[in-house]
């Protein structure tokens, strides 16, 4: 059960994110202003199975009813630079997590 309200999920972001960000659906060709948080995080890749190397991505939070469509390939940009969706990972209590490539 959520127990947040979509209305206090968009606090949390404008609180520590960007409210002007802009999502563009690629196959529609349509944008739309959202707030969304923009974050590097640091990963492990596996080169060839051997040894892994510590590489970073990154990835963008945002509400689902902001883009309620978004599939790979879609872009979001913020603070200027435009970033690709890689990766949709939805929490299924109303935020996404994108793993992006900049």
């Amino acid at each position: 059960m959520t127990v947040e309200t979509d209305e206090m999920r968009l606090q949390f972001l404008k609180d520590f994110g960007v409210t002007d960000a802009t999502f563009t659906d690629v196959s529609s060709g349509s944008s739309s202003t959202i707030t969304a948080l923009l974050r590097n995080e640091y990963l492990e890749v596996e080169v060839e199975g051997e040894v892994g190397v510590e590489s970073s991505a990154p990835f963008i939070a945002c509400r689902s009813s902001d883009v309620p469509n978004i599939q790979q390939g879609d872009t979001i940009q913020v603070s200027g630079t435009t970033y690709t969706v890689v990766e949709v990972m939805p929490d299924n209590e109303g935020m996404l997590d994108l793993r992006m490539r900049g």
